[in-house]
């Protein structure tokens, strides 16, 4: 598989009486057996605010957020979410448990440079962004 590119982006209001407003959206693009796929994760923006509120360190230096890789994130954490289309996080226990095993900083870094070059391989993608499990 090859990722092609992902991005996220605040949905905006189309009719005053919608809370599109209060939602992000997250999408990633994936090349499978020559098969162009996209995948979209959808979730309350306060669940990115809140995190990113107790985890300050993480964002410094970087304009990216984690709507720019969630939706990377969700199928690496859960491949079997490629058979569908797109996912919905509605608590906020749902939204931590994908981040659980990621290295976040690496995933927000990485995506302008799976942007730019439209090719990275999954198995690297997937190498570089889970953190390895310590057992004692």
């Amino acid at each position: 598989m090859i990722i092609k590119n992902g991005r996220g982006y605040e949905l905006v209001k189309e009719m005053p009486n919608t809370s599109e407003d209060f939602f992000n959206r997250s999408e990633i693009t994936i090349v499978s057996k020559k098969m162009e796929k996209t995948f979209y994760v959808l979730y309350v923006r306060y669940f990115e605010d809140k995190f990113r509120e107790q985890n300050p360190l993480l964002f410094e230096g970087s304009d990216l957020s984690i709507k720019d890789v969630m939706a990377l994130i969700c199928i690496i954490q859960n491949e079997a979410l490629l058979e569908r289309k797109r996912l919905y996080l509605n608590t906020e226990e749902e939204f931590l448990m994908f981040l659980q095993g990621i290295d976040l900083r690496a995933a927000i870094e990485l995506i302008p440079e799976m942007n730019r070059n439209q090719t990275m391989k999954w198995s690297e993608v997937v190498q570089k962004l889970k953190t390895p499990i310590h057992k004692e």
